[in-house]
This record gives C-alpha cells, structure tokens and sequence, in this order.
C-alpha cells in the first residue's frame, strides 16, 4: 500500500515508518513535514491511505481533511494521528471523512497496521454505499423508458433554475409538450411499438434544444423543456417551434411510418406564474388552449386564457351536481307551417339555471359535459323532461283535432350508446308519448364514426314511428350518402344560410338549392334563424315546409309557450305572429 504521511514531528515519523515495516503487509511511504507540501503530494499522486498528525505547524489536522476532501476525488483513507486523548476531536475527525482517530502514544505495527486495513475496508464499504446512493438517485430522477429526467427530477431542475433567475434575473420559461392521438398508435400498433415511438420523439426532441435546456418525460406521452437565458426573453419562443417542427417528419416504426402531431403550451416565469408549481399549471392550461384550437399547435399562456380556464373549471364543478338539484331548465320554440304559420311543433332546447351566474346557453356547458361524461345523463333528463311535457299539451290538443311533433336533439354520446333503442322505448312507455309525435335531431358529426352500425339503430327506433331530423344541413360533413344511408325525413337548413341568403348572389343561390334539394328529395324542410319576414317569404317560395326563428318565438319556458301558443289553440283563437 501506498501512504502519505504527513507529521511535523521527524522522531514520530521514524516511530511510524519503524512500526509499519514490522508488518506483514508492504508500505511503501512518502513522507511529508507540513500541510502544504502534504496537500501537493495527496494532488500529484495517489495514496491509499494518509497518515496525518493533528498538529502540524502550518494548519491542524482538520483543515488539512477539509481540503483533502475539496481537492480529491479518490477514495482516500486517513488516519488521525494525535498526541492528546479527546473524544470530542476524534468524533469531529470522523464527521469530516478520517476513518479512525490513534493516538501516537499507542502505535505499535499491530494496532497501526489493524488501523489502516480497517480503515481501508471502512472506506469501501463507503464508496459503495455512495456509488448505490447515486444509482438509486439516478433511477428517482430519471425516466426508465427514455433516460430523460422524469417528474420529479424535472421539479428539482426547475425550482433550482426559479432560485437562479431570482438572483440573476434571467429568462425562464416552461414548455409543455403533449403528442396527438398517441392512444391510438398504442391500440393499433401495440404499445411495445408505442414506446418505441416515445423513445424516438424523446431523441429528437433532445437534438434541437442547447446544452443548457433541460427536457423531461412526465409521464405517457407527455414531456416538458426548460429554458433559461440570461439575455433573450423571447428564445423560448423559438424553441417552442424547433420543437414542433420536429413533428413535421414521418417516424419510423418498423413496418409502419407514422406521422404525429404535438400540442405545445408556453408559459414565461413572472409572467405567468412566480413559482415552480403554479408555473407548470400555467403551462398546462396553454397546452390545454393548443388541443382545443385544433391540436399541432403552440398556444401560449395569457391572462384572458387563465381566466377563461378558471371559469371553465367553475362550470364543471357546478355541473356535477346541477341535475341532483334540479337547475336544469326545458325550454321550447316554436316550428310553424311555413304558408300558414300554424304552430306544428317545437323544438326542446335544455337551459341551466345557475343559481349565481343566472341562464347559461348551451353551448358554453354542453361540450364540457360531453368531455366529463355528463352527457348521457341530461340527454336522458331532457328527452323525458320533453316527451312528458309534449304528452301534456297533446292531450290537450287532440280532442280539437291538433297535432304536432317534438324535435330533441341526441347528442354523438346518446347515439353511440348501445342501449338508445331501449332508452326511446321506455321513455315513450313512461310518458305515454306516442312515437310519432317524437322528432330526433342529429347532426352528421355524430355519424362519422361506424356509420353503418349506427344506421342499423337508427332504423330500429325509426320502426317505432319515430322521425330523424338531419340537423345543421349543408356545413360540416355534409354529405348525400348520410341522406342515403340513414333514415331522415327531416332536413333542418342551418341558420348561417338563412342568415345570408341576401349578401350576395352565390348565397342566395346555395339557399335556394339547399331547399330545392330537400323538395326533390321528399322529406321535409326545416329553415333555422328566421328572424324576418322576407327571409320567412324567400323560404316559403322555395318550397320551404316549416319555418323556426326570432320572428317567431324565442326558445320560452313550458308555461310561457303554452300561454302563448297552446291556450290560444285550445280557445280556438288566432296564434300571434
């Protein structure tokens, strides 16, 4: 073994070196009379053990062990050597990386030989437990898929950078990175393929950023860049699209080249948040805004995007329990006889009665039902809530030989239910409504998907006596082989045509075509928005069958509609126009 002894004292020295060649082991020992030139020994070369003097006339031995620890990165043994006995020292001699504490009065070959093989095996069982220490360190902050940091080591990188850009004040911005449609590569292809692909999106997304950016894999398919930089606040904008940009090529799996897409949120430190948690949910919250514009995208934070996620929020917390307590409201509007303006139905449009917000349209809680999985339970509660009231006023009303229908729209989630047939037949046993007088809506949106199989439920309720409405004609996936294939009796033209049939001659001629069409084809027209009477007269002269807008009615609640249009028919007196 190879030892550096460092001692002041030539006569300890020489006691020392005596003691050690009456060992059976070899030593071979370098001497050295001071701290520092001890200190340059330990940095030129390596020893396996040092045998160090507390008292040395240039530093005291604890010292000396502090800077051998900041100078070295080998596991090197040191021995205390004192003249004097005191606990207090030799515990402290421990704590700062001595392996034992001798006191020189007691040195024979023996116990100093037994010292320093003690000492040496101490200090690999050391070395051991830290090199397993640091393993165990890696496998907490690194993903095992990717080998990039994970979430947790991700927290630490950033709450470490937030404390720099405090003192330095530098840039820093989080980038959230979520893949598109990536459950279906893992149901298609098999989720072994799956992580193929997260192994490669993680390798190219690391080959566009710079050293000092940190990317991490959260978890599934969701990573998150930090960026830092003391003199560009807008670079995380450039890295954001480096980032995405990396989308733009096919990634090779094998058999199977897939092409991917990312939605990106940004969110700057201070901007959007001061801290490292609130940071990420602001990063988050952009990412969220990229899935809804249409996915492939970078949205970045704001505060109109914060509030508008808050209020989101706030709407779905309320929506869980806006049916147990009965905040749900029916509403109904009128369709009326296009030539005689006769009511001959209505429309049942669900309203939400929020108890601090007041009325909420629609359309600001419908789609957020629909993602939450609270669809199916108001579509069942409006289409009874519908059927009971249309059963009400239709007992009223067939005794003077009046007759109308019920339009309900279903939703994509009704229509994919397997048990929608079942559903509109207990609703109609339940309420008494007979199939007939129940029209349901449905827009071709909901029927891209297995279109075919849908028909064959739609055919079955059909059978009852029910009608189909095809809602929304003539936008979105409009197309002849819906018509065709499902069984609509009903085209309701959407309001947008309506609405624009005068701006120009190209629009006058898509409604007047819209309408032509639904004539030639024998099913009944249904023109939405009419809010005037030359829209009502360009319809009607069109063959347009019934008419529904403003000019009409509003959407009234039950005992407003019936005040307005049922009591009037039962009295045998002339609706109002």
């Amino acid at each position: 073994m190879d030892l550096l002894l460092i001692d002041d004292d030539e006569v300890d020295r020489t006691a020392i070196i005596r003691a050690l060649r009456q060992s059976k082991l070899t030593f071979n020992v370098i001497e050295a009379n001071c701290a520092f030139d001890g200190l340059n020994l330990a940095l030129e070369r390596h020893f396996d053990g040092i045998l160090l003097d507390y008292l040395l006339p240039d530093a005291n031995g604890l010292e000396v062990l502090i800077k051998l620890n900041a100078m070295t990165q080998d596991q090197t043994v040191v021995v205390m050597l004192s003249r004097y006995e005191d606990e207090k020292l030799a515990q402290r001699c421990i704590e700062l990386g001595a392996q034992d504490f001798l006191l020189k009065d007691e040195v024979n070959s023996r116990i100093l030989t037994r010292a320093i093989r003690y000492a040496k095996q101490r200090s690999s069982m050391a070395l051991a437990l830290r090199n397993s220490h640091q393993k165990l360190k890696e496998l907490a902050e690194h993903d095992s898929l990717t080998k990039l940091v994970n979430r947790y080591g991700f927290e630490l990188c950033l709450n470490r950078a937030i404390a720099r850009a405090k003192r330095c004040h530098d840039y820093l911005a989080v980038i959230l990175l979520d893949l598109d449609d990536f459950k279906a590569i893992n149901d298609t292809l098999g989720h072994q393929t799956g992580d193929v692909l997260l192994l490669k999106v993680a390798a190219r997304l690391s080959e566009v950023l710079r050293d000092g950016d940190i990317i991490a894999r959260l978890g599934g398919d969701e990573f998150v860049v930090l960026v830092t930089d003391n003199d560009y606040k807008y670079f995380p904008m450039i890295v954001a699209n480096r980032l995405l940009k990396v989308f733009e090529d096919e990634f090779c799996l094998g058999d199977n080249d897939v092409l991917i897409g990312a939605s990106i949120g940004v969110a700057f430190y201070n901007e959007a948040a001061s801290n490292s948690s609130e940071l990420m949910k602001c990063a988050d919250i952009a990412m969220y805004r990229a899935k809804k514009m249409g996915r492939n995208q970078i949205q970045f934070y704001s505060e109109a995007l914060d509030k508008e996620v808050r209020y989101r929020n706030h709407i779905e917390s309320s929506l869980r329990m806006a049916l147990k307590r009965n905040e749900f409201k029916v509403h109904y509007q009128a369709q009326v006889n296009a030539k005689t303006h006769q009511l001959v139905g209505m429309e049942a449009l669900i309203r939400w009665q929020h108890p601090v917000d007041g009325i909420i349209a629609p359309d600001q809680f419908l789609p957020i039902a629909e993602e939450i999985g609270l669809m199916d339970d108001i579509d069942d509660w409006v289409l009874e809530q519908a059927c009971t009231q249309a059963q009400v006023w239709l007992t009223q009303l067939q005794p003077l030989g009046q007759e109308f229908t019920i339009a309900v729209n279903l939703s994509a989630s009704q229509i994919g239910n397997e048990n929608l047939f079942d559903k509109i037949v207990h609703t109609l046993t339940k309420t008494g409504l007979p199939a007939g007088a129940l029209e349901l809506e449905i827009t071709e949106n909901c029927l891209i998907e297995d279109p075919h199989e849908h028909a064959k439920v739609l055919d079955r309720i059909a059978g009852l006596g029910v009608r189909f409405a095809l809602d929304d004609f003539g936008t979105g996936f409009s197309s002849l082989e819906h018509i065709k294939l499902f069984p609509i009796s009903v085209l309701k033209i959407d309001k947008s045509f309506v609405a624009s049939y005068d701006k120009d001659e190209k629009d006058t001629r898509l409604l007047a075509a819209l309408l032509n069409f639904a004539h030639g084809f024998n099913v009944i027209s249904v023109a939405e928005g009419v809010e005037t009477f030359e829209q009502a007269e360009f319809c009607t002269a069109r063959h347009c069958t019934v008419l529904q807008g403003y000019l009409f009615s509003r959407p009234l609640d039950a005992a407003a509609f019936e005040a307005k249009y049922i009591l009037p028919l039962i009295t045998q007196t002339q609706l109002p126009v």
